[in-house]
């Protein structure tokens, strides 16, 4: 891909134009020989594979990913997170998360603060296959977003796409609006992406197949039998419950957070230093389906040439090697490990039995937390 902050000429009409297609496919009629009965083809199901939500008016071609502040310092409350599909934090120099907020089935007119880059979020814009917005970056994540031949708009080569708000302070005021993201070279060029599992009526049919098969093999001493039957087991395997998350930092305050659960509404809700986290632009706290927890481990940037630490701290984290996770979801904590077969596929997240995660349909928070943060629950 060239490094331009070249538009692109045509319009952003692709997505536009999949749905014309797909809505015209729901109302082909299907003659038969006899010569009058007409049918209606069944219209096709799409569902988000981030949220596992029905889209009735379809998906665009790909997430867009944006990296956004979390500092104490001004940063927050961002602008129209909340319409983010999952939200990834993640530990940066300073003992600070960053933000990526991966948008996918619904965009808000403007998105901000936007702030810099850094090479291991690439890997999630390979994961998502993402759009990626951002405003700065290092050397390495500079290199490692043209190599990986990743889409991109970035205030360093895109200045003119974005702009400075007033109610906050630099550098914690660029935003961009997003009708300058879809009409990006790139932004429509078609992905596909691989689907999590979820708690939707394939869960509840092996559950309900599960049962019976608890009720008709118990007591027996087949192997083949007992072998079905820790499978079963398995599937109706009741977790802990959790109703509250905490996470800080061991070195330092700067990432005091929590989440609570609902069980009216059946969603997490998040603070920030004891506050509620909400969104700048409807003053509504956030809230989510699921919890996910993904555990790596960090270790401070050396330069590839000289072998000396990054002067400004910054960190370099695995997000390929596999580790542990953890799933809260409808009150539950589910306890597994998460995998990757290369930087291009999607993450697996697994619970001890080896079967993996289900989410309840909806938005997600990741917490991802290495050696210095820790979280407990209750």
């Amino acid at each position: 891909m060239k490094e331009t902050g070249k538009k692109a000429k045509r319009p952003a009409i692709a997505f536009a134009a999949a749905m014309v297609v797909i809505l015209a496919m729901g109302t082909v009629l299907l003659t038969g020989c006899g010569g009058g009965s007409e049918t209606a083809a069944e219209p096709e199901v799409i569902i988000n594979p981030i949220t596992g939500e029905e889209m009735p008016e379809g998906l665009p071609a790909r997430p867009v990913q944006v990296s956004i502040p979390n500092a104490p310092d001004g940063a927050v409350p961002q602008s129209n997170i909340s319409y983010a599909d999952i939200i990834y934090e993640i530990p940066v120099e300073g003992q600070l998360t960053r933000l990526q907020a991966i948008f996918y089935s619904q965009f808000p007119d403007k998105v901000g603060p936007i702030r810099s880059v850094r090479y291991y979020f690439v890997d999630l814009a390979r994961e998502y296959k993402a759009f990626h917005v951002g405003y700065g970056w290092g050397k390495r994540a500079h290199s490692y977003m043209n190599s990986a031949d990743i889409p991109h708009i970035n205030g360093m080569q895109d200045t003119d796409l974005f702009y400075r708000v007033d109610d906050k302070s630099a550098p914690n005021d660029a935003y961009i609006d997003w009708s300058d993201i879809e009409s990006y070279d790139g932004y429509n060029d078609e992905q596909t992406i691989r689907a999590w599992k979820f708690r939707d009526d394939e869960w509840r049919a092996e559950k309900k197949e599960a049962r019976a098969t608890v009720e008709k093999l118990s007591g027996s001493d087949d192997p083949e039998d007992i072998d079905a039957l820790k499978e079963a087991e398995a599937i109706l395997a009741e977790h802990e419950k959790a109703s509250k998350i905490h996470v800080h930092s061991s070195l330092a305050a700067a990432n005091t957070s929590g989440c609570a659960y609902d069980g009216e509404t059946k969603t997490y809700t998040r603070t920030w230093f004891g506050a509620p986290y909400v969104d700048k632009e409807t003053g509504e706290e956030l809230e989510f389906s699921n919890i996910l927890v993904q555990y790596v481990r960090s270790d401070m940037m050396t330069d590839e040439a000289t072998g000396l630490q990054d002067p400004k701290g910054r960190l370099e984290i695995d997000f390929n090697s596999g580790g542990d996770a953890l799933l809260f979801t409808n009150g539950e904590v589910i306890k597994g490990s998460w995998s990757k077969k290369n930087p291009d596929a999607r993450t697996i997240f697994k619970d001890e039995n080896g079967r993996q995660f289900r989410f309840t349909q909806g938005k997600t928070w990741v917490y991802v937390i290495d050696q210095n943060m820790e979280l407990t629950y209750e």
